[in-house]
């Protein structure tokens, strides 16, 4: 349930930094490889391209980028069928440590476009995590772990891969700064060395600032939020939220009545941070709608013991015309989506094309419709899903049906409160 957590909380984290930009530490960028009827001319591509059509395959040259924005997402995909833990594979099969992954950037209709191709890692090998997606939508973060940990960045444009090494980063988790992503902040969690801390690089790994987070007047919880606009960040504490300019200069405290351990998870409005807090005694969670003026906080979610049906904790919540759906936790690492009720408990919410007994994470929301990822429920990623909760109908843009194998992460435009 952990990892659930800290997955869905937006956080970054620190250590001590190897400075330099350097392909060398990973293998040098290779073109994805590109659909047949559409061959590469110019790295140049006309305002007035056409997009790709459902389930086209299109070259990194062809992207549209006067196009790119809300409704577009970022997916790793190989040829891989998906597994759950402890699955073997036939001889000859393809798997995640054979298997090339090619990095899409798939838009609204299910059209994608191939970015770049990961080698395939071998048995005692791991692929790059994708991590996040810049402000201004042109590069995409990574990490490796491992007694060190390799920051990566993707040019979306070119495909080129730029990184960097964090010397002892095995706790540290990485995401861009905002509003455009000029900058990383790392986030090192607590471990038997020292507390957690959090720090700010540039894109060649080089510290800028270490954000006084010890200073706090309640303990620093290793999650975080930037605003908007990138001129604060907002901090979860054991008492609430606090604000902190990105110069690192302390500002007010956010408390939550009733509450302890809360984390900051996305931006409800551009002025309002939906936070998951546990009880005062973690006898219970729920989400609560925290203002940065400093006036009250409203509970979002009914408090959740965990006891109560299949809903044993909500992670995160989205709005749409149609409703409130949030992301909900079941048993064992399963999540599924489900609506919230007037009375702030939830109602599960079956998927078209996804099996009810496999987990789906949201990715965000384009319009009305939802974006999806469907998982194994103790394994691997599967499908990429736009779900239209009005027409209750579903479009798998990418593994299954689409071009089979499996999707390993995703990631929606970054959104714009």
């Amino acid at each position: 349930m952990n990892q659930i957590l800290r997955r869905a909380a937006v956080v970054a984290a620190t250590a001590a930094v190897v400075v330099g930009c350097s392909s060398s530490t990973e293998p040098a960028a290779r073109p994805a490889p590109s659909a047949p009827s559409a061959p590469a001319t110019s790295t140049q591509t006309p305002l007035a391209a056409t997009m790709a059509a459902y389930n086209e395959e299109a070259p990194i040259q062809d992207v549209p980028w006067s196009e790119v924005g809300p409704g577009w997402m970022l997916a790793m995909w190989n040829a891989a069928t998906p597994t759950n833990a402890g699955d073997e594979s036939e001889p000859g099969d393809p798997t995640p440590y054979n298997s090339e992954t090619t990095l899409y950037l798939v838009n609204p209709e299910g059209g994608r476009y191939a970015i770049t191709t990961f080698e395939a890692p071998g048995e005692s090998g791991s692929l790059p995590t994708l991590v996040d997606w810049s402000g201004d939508g042109t590069r995409a973060l990574f990490s490796r772990t491992g007694d060190d940990l390799t920051v990566m960045q993707v040019d979306l444009r070119t495909g080129e891969r730029t990184s960097f090494r964090v010397e002892d980063g095995f706790a540290v988790t990485p995401r861009y700064s905002l509003p455009e992503g000029k900058a990383v902040l790392l986030l090192e969690s607590r471990t038997t060395e020292g507390p957690a801390s959090l720090t700010r690089v540039d894109l060649s790994g080089k510290q800028q600032l270490t954000y006084p987070v010890d200073k706090l007047e309640s303990e620093f919880n290793e999650s975080f939020l930037s605003t908007p606009d990138g001129t604060e960040l907002v901090l979860g504490t054991d008492r609430g939220l606090t604000r902190m300019g990105n110069d690192g200069t302390p500002g007010k405290e956010l408390p939550v009545p009733d509450a302890s351990h809360c984390l900051p998870m996305r931006w409800w409005d551009a002025d309002v941070a939906l936070t998951r807090c546990n009880g005062p005694d973690f006898s219970y969670s729920r989400l609560w709608l925290v203002p940065l003026d400093g006036t009250a906080p409203t509970p979002l979610t009914a408090k959740n013991d965990g006891t109560q049906g299949p809903d044993m904790a909500d992670l995160n919540a989205w709005q749409v015309p149609d409703g409130t759906f949030v992301q909900a936790a079941g048993g064992c690492g399963f999540v599924y989506l489900a609506t919230l009720n007037a009375d702030g408990t939830t109602t599960p919410v079956s998927v078209p094309d996804v099996d009810d007994t496999h987990s789906v994470r949201v990715l965000g929301v384009n319009g009305g419709n939802l974006q999806l990822q469907a998982t194994l429920s103790c394994g691997s990623g599967e499908t990429l899903v736009d779900y239209d909760p009005v027409a209750e109908t579903s479009t798998v843009l990418l593994g299954g049906d689409s071009n089979g194998g499996g999707v390993v992460d995703a990631l929606a435009y970054p959104a714009r409160p």
